[in-house]
């Protein structure tokens, strides 16, 4: 319905993301939720205590660390408008990629992001570099 509001504006639709589809893209953002950018993040439990920090690169990268500081986890991240993905190095199935749709941000400065498959949810809290 979209492309027809676009085609019915004049406008050509947009081109579609730029990476290979999965069976896990079949849920979509929000036009307002939030993109993620190079920064750091707070990610919070459900009692507001912090979960663990992830810091997003510039080059793709990012890395997890632990509420002592501690790296835990390296890998690619990508965001198509609102749905970050996240591949850890490694193999295995704990090492497979995955991806979350953001909401868009609330007026604390936290957004939540959502499992495509629905199955966590998580507050995340960007932090001042």
């Amino acid at each position: 319905m979209a492309v027809l509001l676009v085609t019915a504006c004049g406008q050509e639709p947009e081109a579609p993301y730029a990476h290979d589809t999965t069976e896990n893209d079949e849920k979509a953002p929000s036009p307002d939720a939030y993109v993620l950018a190079p920064g750091v993040y707070s990610i919070e439990s459900s009692d507001g205590s912090l979960y663990f920090q992830m810091v997003i690169e510039q080059d793709g990268t990012y890395s997890t660390r632990n509420p002592d500081g501690e790296t835990i986890v390296t890998g690619k991240w990508r965001d198509d408008r609102g749905k970050a993905c996240f591949d850890p190095s490694g193999a295995g199935e704990d090492n497979q990629e995955r991806c979350w749709i953001n909401s868009s941000l609330s007026e604390d400065g936290t957004f939540t992001t959502t499992g495509v498959d629905g199955s966590d949810s998580y507050t995340v809290r960007p932090v001042a570099n």
